[in-house]
């Protein structure tokens, strides 16, 4: 089976991967978080937020030209935020348009580790019995010995009910030994009761110690929730409690059985993510994964809050947890690493007058930093358009980056759509799908100006055709066969995400 992307709408494109940290084999990369490193082009700079809360009424230091190639990227500079309208001029009048806004977290690792609680959460129902409890406590074991002392582990199964095997510990010489002993007990009977697992172990992980600011909870699971609240809605919705928190989900699903679109509301309600494994023994290098991420941290409780200037309304933030306050949305983000990537597609209605250069919004990323005790800090840029009478000349001065980022977001919809299509058999909606997909990004990859946004663009077209193969090659196959297939399409859908 062909190894794709994963992620819940991403890939080469990239939201939120971390850079340095290589896959494991059968995991699809967006899934994974593997996304190339991409450069922000707005000048930018930091400043506190109640000093810069008048930026988006006229001109700030943050502010140019989106488009302008020459500015240095943002991230060797220490600024991460950057964003951009679809053009840098727009016609007079209200119309809807698009704002890109794109986090670029440096790919240099941390000098200084931010201590992390970690919560175990196994599926022990009896689908998971013989290879798959091998690996789960094979893997476990082998992330937890690399934990350093310090950091806080817990440990809870899930069948019938929940059932906490280690309280939140931290962990020294003199803890270790009883956490090993109860992840040796593990063992698989009863059924599937995720929510009571996932509220317990989303309850441990929360009641870390303010110095444990990184906190996630690591569910392995084989199959679909069949005993307590089991829809997708409900679990995400008790992820996104969690992640009030601070607490964010990576999901292991392993094999064919598990419910993907479950699966795909934790990761989206916790800004976590989501590996599609084919074999259980892919567990322990997931896990490494994982691991390596964690020891990158770079940011804590990070969100994006953006401002629309006057003549401007948001409209939404597709396939993005977001909140909104007023005229204010703030997109959650949480923990991010060393090298990851986020993008986001913000919907806007503008009203603008009949000339001049006016700003669209003020965009600021707002995170506390591990490396300096966890002190907020908070980055600004002020995203301008100017007004043309002229369709040509806004045509002309289209920003690269949001156009190709709005191409690969809408493509990655569809192609989750199509996933589902072919799970459930309706092969000719997903050919259908998957086919306007392909050549929306082709067309993006002919108009691009720009190499980079020109190869972007055609890598997801590429990656688009391997899912059409796919979804072609599923329709002769057998149910089981077919079912893999889908798993590894609704992860290459998730092209822009990369968590």
């Amino acid at each position: 089976m062909r190894t794709m992307l994963a992620g819940l709408l991403m890939g080469f494109a990239a939201l939120g991967c971390a850079a340095g940290a290589a896959a494991p084999p059968g995991t699809s990369a967006a899934a994974a978080g593997i996304a190339p490193g991409m450069e922000a082009r707005q000048e930018g700079a930091e400043a506190a937020d109640a000093a810069r809360a008048a930026a988006v009424a006229g001109p700030a230091a943050a502010e140019a030209p989106a488009s302008r190639p020459e500015a240095a990227p943002e991230a060797s500079r220490g600024v991460w935020i950057g964003a951009a309208g679809a053009s840098d001029l727009v016609l007079p009048g209200t119309r809807e348009t698009q704002l890109g806004v794109w986090v670029d977290v440096p790919a240099a690792r941390r000098e200084a580790r931010a201590p992390v609680a970690v919560a175990l959460l196994v599926d022990a129902s009896g689908s998971m019995q013989g290879a798959k409890m091998d690996h789960a406590r094979a893997a476990a074991q082998a992330f937890v010995d690399r934990l350093p002392d310090g950091d806080v582990v817990s440990l809870a199964s899930f069948a019938d009910a929940a059932q906490e095997r280690v309280a939140p510990t931290v962990l020294g010489p003199a803890t270790r030994p009883a956490v090993a002993r109860a992840i040796a007990a593990l063992g698989p009977e009863g059924s599937t009761n995720l929510f009571d697992g996932l509220r317990l172990a989303e309850r441990h992980a929360a009641a870390a110690p303010p110095t444990h600011a990184v906190r996630r909870v690591v569910l392995i699971s084989d199959g679909q929730a069949n005993i307590g609240p089991s829809s997708p809605d409900i679990l995400g919705a008790l992820a996104q409690r969690g992640a009030d928190h601070g607490v964010q989900i990576t999901s292991i699903g392993v094999g064919a059985d598990y419910d993907e679109r479950t699966l795909n509301a934790l990761a989206l309600g916790s800004s976590g993510r989501l590996y599609h494994l084919t074999e259980a023994r892919q567990m322990s290098s997931v896990l490494e994964r994982e691991l390596a991420l964690l020891q990158t941290t770079a940011a804590t409780g990070a969100f994006v809050e953006i401002v629309p200037a006057p003549g401007v309304e948001l409209l939404g933030v597709p396939s993005e947890r977001a909140e909104r306050s007023g005229d204010t949305i703030r997109v959650l983000l949480g923990t991010m690493f060393g090298g990851q990537h986020r993008e986001m597609l913000v919907r806007v209605r503008v009203t603008a007058p009949d000339a001049g250069s006016h700003p669209l919004a003020s965009v600021r990323l707002h995170f506390r930093d591990p490396e300096n005790g966890n002190v907020p800090r908070v980055q600004e840029v002020v995203a301008r358009y100017g007004v043309t009478s002229d369709p040509a000349q806004v045509a002309a001065h289209q920003n690269e980056r949001t156009q190709t980022l709005a191409a690969v977001i809408e493509t990655g919809m569809m192609q989750l759509d199509a996933a589902q299509d072919v799970s459930s058999g309706d092969f000719g909606a997903a050919e259908a799908k998957l086919a306007a997909a392909e050549e929306r990004l082709r067309q993006q990859a002919a108009s691009a100006r720009s190499a980079k946004e020109k190869a972007r663009a055609a890598d997801a077209a590429s990656a688009v055709a391997s899912a059409r193969k796919t979804a072609r090659a599923a329709a002769a196959s057998p149910p089981a066969a077919r079912r893999m297939d889908a798993l590894e399409m609704n992860g290459a859908s998730r092209l822009w995400e990369g968590r």
